[in-house]
């Protein structure tokens, strides 16, 4: 089971679109959604009906070849709320490159920390100060400290969902980080019938009991593979409000730089 990161849209399957680096797949048309007018991909697919994707491409539309422009365009006006909501967020969240200098800074742990030059052999969190050894800075200053990030998570999650284990009585799984483009964690059974915990290596910007949410939740798949009535109420049993956690997670996901 998957818990989503807020800033995900509807996904996309290999039989809708495809995934460019650049331009999307199809003509470029326009309609009308309230007094605006909007751009959109649209293309022909071997499926059974119309679908719809908001994503950093923008709106894109997909149909069978029976299906007329103008039930396309109808459809998406149906959905013209969502369409709107999905494209604004996307514009609202959009973030200025990160800029690898002395003195940047991004968030750890809910806090800001900034880059600094440390005379010391090693990457070592002092203070609200990051430091690199002076001789790697200039070389390796982003790998040195994306290093340093994801162990310091990786560091945390597994001191985190012991903790966890242990209150929710549930046997500790294997701990692994992600870079999963449309979900904070995921909770896999193996083959071998042990148990996969991934947690989303940026989850360590967040403040500390955001990241005890999204492991509680992980861990709660360990009794129920879904997301049940009786699910939640073994999320609740550890970490008390999950609904508020997770909105939470939704508005700060404007903060997280892009490293």
């Amino acid at each position: 089971m998957q818990l989503e990161l807020p800033f995900a849209v509807e996904s996309r399957g290999p039989s809708d679109f495809n995934a460019p680096t650049q331009r999307p797949p199809g003509r470029l048309r326009q309609v009308q959604l309230s007094a605006r007018v909007i751009s959109y991909w649209f293309r022909r697919a071997r499926r059974r009906s119309i679908g719809i994707v908001v994503d950093e491409r923008g709106l894109l539309a997909c149909a069978p070849r029976w299906v007329t422009i103008a039930e396309v365009e109808s459809f998406i006006r149906e959905k013209e709320r969502w369409v709107l909501k999905r494209l604004d967020d996307l514009r609202r969240r959009v973030r200025a490159p990160f800029t690898w200098r002395e003195g940047a800074a991004f968030p750890y742990l809910g806090r800001p920390i900034a880059l600094a030059r440390g005379p010391a052999p090693g990457v070592r969190l002092v203070g609200d100060r990051l430091h690199i050894p002076a001789i790697d800075f200039d070389a390796s200053l982003r790998e040195s400290a994306l290093g340093w990030l994801k162990c310091s998570a990786l560091a945390l999650y597994r001191e985190r969902i012991a903790a966890f284990a242990a209150a929710m009585k549930v046997s500790i799984p294997e701990v692994a980080l992600t870079n999963a483009a449309s979900q904070w964690g995921s909770c896999v059974k193996r083959c071998d019938g042990g148990v996969r915990v991934l947690l989303h290596w940026k989850l360590v910007h967040f403040d500390r009991r955001l990241v005890d949410y999204v492991i509680a939740h992980e861990l709660a798949h360990l009794r129920h593979m879904n997301h049940s009535a009786a699910f939640w109420r073994v999320v609740e049993s550890a970490y008390p409000d999950p609904k508020s956690a997770r909105r939470e997670l939704r508005e700060q996901e404007h903060l997280i730089p892009d490293l």
